[in-house]
């Protein structure tokens, strides 16, 4: 038996061929492990990035509650200072509004009895009407209203009109 070299070169290509079909075979697996590895690990971050999203929705929702609270807060904060504060200041200063209209409220009456006083102090009883008629007819000739003259005499309107019909004059 007698084997011919070309039998041995047909094994040996034979062995070679089969040989390159195992390394293939094997680098292929490789591959394959290696781009599963890949698979895995995209499909991991994809899912904490997933999670992160959530994550920050979640987060920035509690950080707006959070905002709304404690604007709330400091609102509540803020009206009870003023209040604390700023009403006394109005009901003390309503006080001294009453007490000052009650003051000027006497002023008044205190000017209101001098006047009387001194109307009823300076008072001079008419004297007889024909004085009065001379004394309407020459304030009435400077300019003076009727009722000026009256009230300067302390007689009444009528009174003046009469003494200025009489005497021709109105």
């Amino acid at each position: 038996m007698e084997i011919s070299i070309e039998m041995i070169g047909l094994l040996g290509l034979s062995v070679l061929i089969i040989i390159i079909f195992l390394m293939i075979s094997m680098r292929d697996s490789e591959t394959t492990k290696k781009l599963s590895r890949y698979e895995q690990s995209i499909d991991s971050l994809s899912q904490q990035n997933h999670r992160f999203r959530k994550e920050i929705i979640e987060l920035s929702k509690q950080r707006d509650r959070f905002i709304e609270e404690m604007d709330e807060i400091l609102e509540e904060r803020v009206k009870e200072k003023v209040q604390h504060s700023v009403y006394p200041l109005i009901e003390s200063m309503r006080e001294i509004e009453n007490v000052m209209q009650s003051f000027q409220e006497e002023q008044i009456d205190r000017i209101d009895k001098m006047e009387e006083r001194s109307t009823e102090i300076s008072y001079i009883p008419s004297q007889s009407t024909v004085s009065n008629e001379k004394l309407i007819i020459a304030q009435y000739g400077s300019g003076k209203s009727e009722a000026a003259i009256a009230k300067d005499l302390r007689i009444g309107i009528g009174e003046v009109d009469l003494v200025l019909k009489l005497a021709n004059l109105k």
